[in-house]
């Protein structure tokens, strides 16, 4: 009796093994339809050039942000009174902090603000002013394996 209770366990551990690897690799199976081009692999190049694409976030039209950078809502805020405006921003994406920094310092330049100062350490802090406003970025690596995460502090005088 006991040979028959393990020779049912091990085919069951079998069967369970088999079934985990059959739903694994059917998750890594291309299911799209294909055609005698690669139309749809172009479309999704396209798609993905478009996503990674820099832009500026809706209250800030002067703050250009990479495209691999994602919003983080969560830890992001913004005011709006008759004489101020401004935010904390926080993105994160999988973007090296060094290519971050030499996007930021070029683009801030292009949309009218002067770099002031800068700090560049485990952290790197770069300070910039316009007439009507300042920003602070802070680009360091998140707690997230791989992920850098940036802040951004920004006043404007309305």
């Amino acid at each position: 009796m006991k040979t028959k209770i393990n020779a049912q366990a091990k085919h069951l551990f079998w069967l369970t093994l088999c079934l985990a690897a059959f739903i694994t690799l059917s998750g890594c199976m291309h299911t799209g339809a294909t055609t005698g081009s690669e139309d749809g692999h172009e479309t999704a190049v396209k798609e993905t050039a478009i996503q990674n694409e820099p832009y500026y976030p809706v209250d800030y039209k002067d703050l250009l942000i990479p495209g691999e950078l994602i919003w983080n809502r969560e830890k992001s805020m913004s005011i709006n009174t008759a004489s101020f405006s401004g935010g904390i921003l926080n993105f994160a994406g999988r973007v090296e902090v060094n290519s971050l920094t030499d996007f930021f310092i070029n683009s801030m330049k292009k949309d009218g603000w002067e770099m002031t100062g800068s700090i560049k350490a485990k952290d790197v802090m770069l300070a910039f002013v316009k007439e009507n406003g300042s920003c602070l970025i802070r680009i360091f690596e998140g707690y997230t394996l791989g992920k850098t995460e940036i802040v951004i502090y920004i006043t404007h005088k309305n």
